[in-house]
């Protein structure tokens, strides 16, 4: 068996066979058994993560996973993904230097920011990181004056209609100055060598990738035209964590992106295939377990009945922590599921909050739980992605213990 050193402040414990739900609740058990005073904290399955890698190998064997660092930089995730011989989207020079001291080689990195700060192209020139993404004019100007043999990638707008939030106001050339924007790389003497888009988080339009592929084709055959010979095409991320009824899978993206690489770069063009999973590599891996500390009944003004009464609980994590992205930015619920024996107990309409004094810490309305008391936990499954790396110390918002499990042999490489 082979495990993953984690850092110094956290915990690693193996456990036998495959991880499922029961044994993570199981250890989320013994750990709230260890300290009546704990504070938030992360199981993690390290197996599964390795799990996910395989089923990418699988699903898109054309398509080289990048992970995004910035979804969630763990050590412990970041080693193992690095094991598995995956490549790494690094938005700043921290990040890359990070993913250099797990032996990760230049060749396995993109500095995936269309705008970067000059400090950090210094840097990436220092370190050999030469694969770097631009969208304007005014980055190539920046490129060309401290890196000037950097190999460059055009980022460009996604064709897509139904995605939670996109990133064409942000980054990303517009379709229609493409062409400009290359000759003038051109004419700078700067080296292009392919293009990228990013769909945007947990992409729900089944023909994004087909239709931003097939532009991609369109800019590299003009690129051909100005002189460049394109040879990678970077299809970003936004695939999903785990399965959502009602929603296309993660296999139903991968048909659709082999479908239209099939059509449009065909095998024999040799043209590299990468992309910049985070969510789908790490979101179904963490499981965060949080404690009630504190609790109020609210009753109808009409009626003092039980079944009138709601309740209001107050949590030990919130927006200020782990529930950042969730909350403010998916806008979702979180998936609260309680530790508790929770049979024919009645559920009650409940408001939940973070610990914080501030009138925004709120996790969910109007949702439905049973009766808890203070010092009950709950938890949350499919935690990893935008969590832990968005925790602050607002009002002394406590960050979470992390706890990781690994089981099998995390092999030194999986060929991509």
């Amino acid at each position: 068996m082979t495990t993953v050193r984690p850092e110094t402040t956290e915990n690693i414990e193996p456990i036998p066979g495959r991880h499922n739900n029961q044994a993570i609740l199981q250890v989320i058990n013994e750990k709230i058994l260890e300290k009546t005073d704990r504070r938030p904290f992360y199981i993690v399955n390290l197996n599964d993560i390795v799990n996910k890698h395989k089923h990418w190998v699988e699903l898109m064997p054309r398509v080289k996973p990048f992970y995004a660092v910035k979804c969630n930089n763990t050590e412990p995730v970041v080693k193992t993904i690095a094991a598995l011989g995956a490549g790494f989207d690094c938005s700043n020079s921290a990040e890359f230097q990070q993913v250099l001291t797990h032996g990760v080689g230049t060749d396995r990195i993109i500095y995936a920011h269309p705008c970067k700060d000059p400090q950090d192209i210094k840097r990436a020139s220092e370190q050999g990181v030469d694969l770097m993404t631009f969208d304007n004019e005014y980055e190539l100007v920046k490129v060309k004056n401290l890196y000037p043999d950097a190999r460059l990638v055009l980022r460009i707008h996604p064709r897509v209609d139904k995605t939670r939030y996109t990133f064409g106001k942000m980054y990303g050339c517009a379709l229609d100055q493409c062409n400009e924007l290359i000759v003038r790389a051109k004419e700078m003497k700067l080296t292009v060598v392919g293009v990228s888009f990013h769909i945007g988080d947990t992409c729900f339009d089944s023909m994004a990738y087909q239709n931003t592929i097939r532009l991609c084709r369109e800019i590299f055959d003009e690129a051909k035209a100005i002189g460049y010979n394109f040879s990678l095409l970077d299809i970003g991320g936004g695939f999903p964590g785990y399965a959502v009824k009602g929603k296309p899978t993660f296999a139903d993206v991968a048909k659709d992106i082999n479908t239209a690489l099939d059509e449009y770069f065909p095998k024999e063009e040799n043209v590299v295939v990468i992309a910049e999973p985070g969510t789908y590599y790490v979101q179904s891996a963490f499981t965060l377990a949080l404690r009630v500390i504190g609790k109020r009944v609210l009753r109808s003004a009409a009626s003092d009945m039980d079944h009138e009464q709601s309740f209001l609980y107050y949590l030990n994590d919130g927006i200020h922590g782990s529930f950042f992205f969730t909350v403010l930015v998916d806008k979702a619920i979180p998936g609260f599921r309680v530790i508790k024996d929770q049979k024919q107990m009645p559920v009650y309409q409940c408001t939940v909050w973070g610990p914080t004094l501030d009138p925004i810490d709120c996790l969910a309305n109007d949702i439905q739980l049973p009766e808890l008391d203070i010092g009950d936990w709950l938890y949350v499954p499919n935690m990893g992605a935008y969590t832990i790396v968005a925790v602050t110390s607002f009002n002394g918002t406590a960050r979470p213990d992390l706890f990781y499990l690994a089981s099998g042999e995390i092999p030194s490489e999986i060929g991509v």
